[in-house]
């Protein structure tokens, strides 16, 4: 299993309480069934030795999901994908309105440590990609500041826009995100 264990991490709480949450990986029984993604199916066809899925938990309940897979499999990994990221649907859109804040970047920031505890690149390769709807570009481009590569080729009926991290800014997003909330704390569950 690609992972790098469980850890603590800060977050705001309705824009106002600082609370501690739990980033670890998931298990079957964690995948919603009522969210936008289809995350039971996604759990039935992840590759175990090169996926996992990794949610993000607060007072008992599942607030974020990402899956990601090391890629080329099998071999040395020279890049992550972040295939599925998604926020609890009451934790969605502008800050002022969600619940817990920030879901998506600290499921990034795992995601980013697998792939610089796993991936051989240097410096200025590319180390973690994703692609996302139109609707997500704004903030995978402003908020997270992964580099913008525009129009991906995908599926039939979805507008896919690709995503890119180098090795040098993935730590750099790393190393600002931990200077912002606080150093995740490594813990055994």
């Amino acid at each position: 299993m690609t992972t790098i264990g469980s850890y603590q991490v800060k977050v705001q709480i309705q824009s106002t309480a600082e609370e501690i949450v739990c980033l670890s990986p998931a298990r079957e029984n964690d995948m919603p069934t009522d969210w936008s993604c289809n995350w039971l199916n996604f759990w039935k066809n992840t590759s175990f030795d090169c996926q996992n899925i990794v949610k993000l938990v607060y007072g008992g309940k599942v607030w974020g999901l990402v899956q990601y897979g090391l890629y080329p499999h099998p071999g040395y990994p020279r890049f992550l994908e972040i295939e599925h990221i998604e926020a609890h649907p009451t934790s969605r859109g502008d800050v002022a309105e969600r619940l817990i804040e920030p879901i998506g970047k600290w499921l990034i920031w795992y995601a980013i440590k697998v792939s610089l505890g796993f991936c051989q690149t240097e410096a200025d390769e590319p180390l973690v990609i994703l692609q996302a709807l139109d609707t997500a570009v704004s903030y995978y481009r402003d908020k997270v500041q992964m580099e913008y590569l525009g129009f991906a080729r995908s599926t039939p009926g979805e507008d896919l826009y690709g995503f890119r991290f180098s090795r040098t800014a993935a730590a750099k997003f790393c190393q600002l995100h931990e200077s912002q909330w606080g150093e995740a704390k490594l813990y055994e569950q």
